[in-house]
């Protein structure tokens, strides 16, 4: 171990000697120290560049390969996180596109201490292409060996470069004048829509588009060599163009739909959409900006304007929430208004039916029948004003038991015998054997099914045929009511889910109801849980209205 100097800081007396040892020591310690510091500076300082550099720079273990560290820059442009680097091998993260040509490649960098590739090809964490200009140092760090490379995307500059070459060669080919050149340039740019500014380093404008003179009311003599900013009497002088080309495009030399709001005296306010690109000419002539501007004032204003339409929308929509509501509150009320002087009516007419108080005549008691099965229809219709308006106030409540489903088809179709005798019908019934009990709202059921029959009933002509078919299908039962009657036509199968619609047929207008039924029927079982589905191939071709219902009820009562 090396022997280690302890310099005293004990004063001596200032009539004690010094010996030359002595100050020999104390300045070889203050030169040491000072060392010291000079070093610390310089890590410091290069630890500022390496952090903040526009380059990548990647540090090797120069046996190993391993990474041991990567600047922000160049993991921003791989796309890695630094502990998806630190670590691994060169060849090993992916970014370097042939992995034989990678291993030979780290086989050179140990062997050389410098060296230069002008196009390596390069892949980001995404499997984006990149070309780059890769350069390695070898140096020695507290005794050990490590790899400095630092690497730079040249792809945009490549792709210039290559655009630059092909109009080259095709002057060339063509043997055109440097004129002739600049006025095939102009051309091109003059037919584009938006306005375009060359500007060169010192953001001169060096050419102008004929769109950019239209829309801003500019002369060619007020533009051509001035400073941007002097541009329309120091308009162009605006904070966000300065930020874009003075801050952002030096360190990213494109920028892409950039926008600024400015109130120009002439044109008045506009809004603009700015896409900005260096370019780096050849021949060592000094780089040039292309600035596009598109004005995107109307395009705003239509976007502004279809925002508006939007919130107007949606208020329209609150607005016909808030009316539904209202008219099912209208009809549930005026249904309940209805209803009780109508029950009043119903039972008088059965009293007097039933001659409680004293004999009527013929013509009286048919009468009073009259009266009776009026009522009874009325009130019926009332029920499905009355229930159609629950559902739709999503006020309607199940009451869910045990439903046994062959007694309840069979109890349905003899209350509706009558019916069929009097139009002479045929009636089919289909109900399989292990057709299981449901739990269901069971008045609700019977509604359902009294609904789709009576309709079959009522557009089926005399001596023509309905039925009903009843299955177990998976989880859940499904029951089919058919008939051969006038059938719907195709162009409103949309509309018989509409309350109060009624086919306009001849038929039609000598039967009776609301057009509730159906679309009635149809929330009530989606109410269970269920689907409701209707099929007709046209007038006069009958009609089948297939629904389910869960065995299970998964529904909130």
């Amino acid at each position: 171990m090396k022997k280690q100097h302890v310099l005293s800081t004990e004063l001596k007396p200032a009539n004690q000697k010094v010996s030359k040892i002595e100050v020999l020591i104390n300045k070889h310690g203050a030169t040491h120290s000072q060392t010291m510091n000079d070093v610390r500076d310089s890590e410091i300082r290069y630890r500022r560049l390496f952090e903040t550099s526009q380059n990548g720079i990647l540090i090797l273990d120069a046996e190993s390969g391993a990474i041991t560290d990567a600047n922000p820059f160049l993991r921003e442009m791989l796309g890695y996180a630094s502990e998806e680097l630190i670590g691994k091998r060169l060849w090993e993260i992916g970014a370097f596109v042939d992995v034989k040509n990678s291993k030979a490649a780290f086989e050179e960098l140990q062997l050389k201490e410098y060296i230069r590739y002008e196009d390596l090809p390069l892949k980001t964490k995404e499997g984006q292409s990149r070309e780059v200009e890769f350069v390695s140092n070898v140096y020695l760090v507290n005794g050990k060996k490590v790899i400095q490379c630092n690497i730079r995307d040249i792809s945009e500059r490549r792709e210039i470069e290559k655009g630059l070459e092909k109009t080259r060669k095709e002057l060339e080919v063509t043997k055109i004048s440097e004129d002739a050149a600049r006025e095939y340039a102009e051309s091109i740019i003059n037919t584009v829509r938006e306005s375009l500014i060359a500007l060169d380093q010192d953001l001169r404008v060096v050419t102008v588009s004929r769109s950019f003179y239209e829309i801003f009311k500019v002369k060619p003599e007020e533009t051509v060599g001035q400073l941007i900013y002097d541009l329309g009497n120091k308009q162009w002088d605006i904070p966000k163009l300065r930020e874009l080309l003075e801050t952002i495009l030096p360190q990213k030399a494109t920028f892409d739909n950039y926008e600024v709001e400015h109130d120009f005296s002439t044109i008045g306010r506009r809004i603009m959409l700015l896409n900005a690109r260096q370019i780096q000419r050849v021949l060592g002539k000094e780089r040039i900006i292309l600035l596009a501007i598109e004005d995107i004032t109307e395009r705003k204003k239509i976007e502004n304007g279809l925002e508006k339409a939007h919130e107007e929308l949606k208020e329209l929509a609150a607005e016909l929430n808030r009316t539904a509501k209202v008219k099912s509150e209208f009809l549930s009320n005026m249904s309940h208004e209805l209803r009780t002087p109508l029950n009043s009516i119903n039972g008088f007419s059965e009293v007097l039916f039933d001659e409680t108080f004293g004999p009527l005549n013929e013509k009286q008691k048919k009468y009073v029948n009259n009266v009776l099965t009026s009522g009874k229809h009325l009130l019926l219709l009332i029920n499905q004003i009355l229930d159609m308006a629950k559902v739709e106030a999503g006020k309607m409540k199940l009451v869910l038991s045990t439903v046994h489903m062959k007694n309840l088809l069979n109890e349905i179709s003899l209350l509706l015998a009558d019916m069929v005798s009097k139009k002479k019908l045929h009636m089919a019934l289909e109900i399989a054997e292990d057709l299981p009990n449901i739990e269901a709202d069971e008045l609700k059921v019977k509604e359902i099914l009294y609904n789709l029959l009576s309709n079959a009933v009522k557009f089926t002509n005399e001596g023509g045929r309905i039925g009903m078919k009843a299955m177990k299908a998976d989880s859940e039962i499904e029951i089919v009511v058919w008939d051969t009657g006038v059938g719907i036509a195709t162009e409103n199968m949309e509309k018989i889910f509409e309350g109060f619609f009624r086919v306009d047929t001849p038929y039609s207008r000598v039967t009776e109801g609301t057009g509730l039924g159906l679309p009635l029927s149809k929330k009530l079982v989606e109410l269970h849980g269920g689907k409701l589905f209707v099929e007709s191939v046209g007038l006069y071709k009958g009609t089948s209205v297939r629904f389910t219902l869960p065995i299970i009820s998964k529904k909130v009562v």
